[in-house]
């Protein structure tokens, strides 16, 4: 069974970030708190990680696997070119549960993107994301803790149930208030696409971008 810390969402110690940190870095898998759902997280450049956590979700599909960022500085790493529309997205949601999808730099795994060329990316508003982010030193994949193609699970206990083996440390924030998943937003391009409604209203982003376009 993996090893479990508790965690205060708001006001998180450094002792169980410390320890999801190591884990991180030594190539393991994380459960840990979002200010939406619990994620699963490794280290986005660990492609053995990254496949384990695709066989935990037993997830088959090839959508790429959405990943956060703790500064601008670390998204540089991670795309390829930031446009005007996605700097005007940034201004106005991040940090927040809205993900953009940029053009993959030529560092990101494919089994990150799935050789779609693009790669989903958020500054997350978490304070036990920020410091996860800061102390493990490199992006973290944010998959949802749940198997493919199921509801998002708000609890450890009901993840501990879904995927019983094959995650190292999970972070325990409690029970989380149903939330939506992060909007996600496709800016590869010069018009807006909307791919995934969520947490951040199809209302709210056209203040920011009029011109966007619902994916069918």
């Amino acid at each position: 069974m993996a090893l479990t810390l508790a965690v205060d969402r708001e006001h998180p110690a450094d002792r169980p970030l410390v320890l999801a940190a190591e884990v991180i870095q030594a190539g393991g898998v994380i459960v840990y708190p979002t200010e939406t759902v619990y994620g699963i997280g490794s280290n986005a450049w660990d492609g053995t990680a990254i496949a384990k956590i695709r066989a935990l979700k037993r997830r088959t599909d090839q959508k790429p696997i959405l990943v956060i960022v703790g500064s601008r500085e670390q998204l540089v790493s991670v795309v390829d070119g930031i446009s005007p529309l996605a700097e005007r997205c940034m201004d106005a949601f991040w940090p927040g549960p809205l993900t953009l999808v940029f053009k993959a730099s030529n560092r990101v795994p494919d089994l990150l993107s799935r050789g779609t060329g693009t790669i989903g990316v958020r500054i997350p508003s978490s304070p036990v994301c920020l410091r996860l982010l800061e102390l493990a030193g490199c992006p973290l994949t944010s998959t949802s803790a749940n198997l493919s193609g199921m509801p998002p699970l708000l609890s450890v206990q009901e993840i501990r149930k879904a995927i019983p083996l094959g995650i190292d440390l999970v972070l325990d924030a409690g029970s989380l208030p149903p939330s939506e998943p992060s909007t996600v937003l496709d800016v590869t391009g010069d018009q807006p696409r909307l791919l995934r409604a969520g947490a951040v209203s199809e209302a709210r982003l056209r203040e920011i971008v009029p011109a966007l376009v619902v994916a069918g």
